[in-house]
């Protein structure tokens, strides 16, 4: 970890305690426990325990819900060093959103050259004088694919290590801002989904390769 993501880091960990601190006043001058606040604000209460503690940080739809519930604005609730925090971890998010939305365009337009390359170039009536500068083209496509894709995993593989992010469903609990020692819903997305994007993204294109197949098979 390089100099600046220390200062970061450590910046991260004061803002934390100071919003924590914060939450923890407003919740006492209200008259609320714990687990009562956890309740209006739709969280358990071990994530009210951890943001009071400054082990971890508060979303920002938590932090209107407790906005909301202290009948005060976020600003006042958390003050300009918790607004930084804030910033900062929505900035980390949408750096995180970046980088998958850049693997994933990466992936679908190299399956997209396949199928243009092996699927659909038998109906075009090329000559052979274009055929070659077209196979030309496709190559020259996906060597600045792969050059784009060398370029994207290892930025992402580095953000997820730098977050401890291991896996998707860490990933994927990151973006939506949940407490990281609290456990994510036991729901579809989270249960058979996420666990296993890459079995089903095999499977969609096994089956989008064998439909195309088919298609170009039952043509005269």
């Amino acid at each position: 970890m390089d100099e600046k993501t220390t200062e970061r880091t450590n910046d991260q960990a004061t803002a934390q305690r100071i919003i924590g601190a914060r939450i923890r006043e407003f919740r006492e001058a209200a008259g609320l426990s714990q687990a009562e606040l956890a309740r209006r604000v739709h969280v358990s209460r071990q994530t009210v325990e951890n943001w009071e503690a400054g082990r971890t940080l508060a979303d920002v739809q938590s932090l209107v819900l407790l906005g909301q519930v202290f009948g005060t604005t976020v600003d006042a609730l958390i003050g300009e060093r918790g607004a930084q925090a804030v910033r900062s971890t929505a900035n980390e998010r949408h750096e995180l959103l970046q980088l998958l939305a850049l693997c994933a365009t990466l992936l679908v337009v190299c399956i997209a050259l396949v199928f243009v390359r092996y699927l659909l170039s038998p109906l075009r009536h090329a000559s052979p004088a274009v055929e070659p500068l077209r196979g030309i083209m496709l190559l020259v496509m996906v060597v600045c694919e792969a050059i784009l894709a060398l370029r994207a995993v290892p930025r992402l593989r580095a953000f997820m290590r730098e977050h401890d992010l291991a896996g998707a469903v860490a990933a994927t609990a990151f973006l939506e801002g949940r407490d990281p020692t609290e456990e994510v819903p036991r729901d579809f997305l989270f249960r058979w989904f996420i666990p296993h994007w890459n079995v089903w993204l095999v499977a969609i294109v096994a089956v989008a390769l064998v439909a195309a197949a088919l298609y170009v098979g039952e043509l005269p």
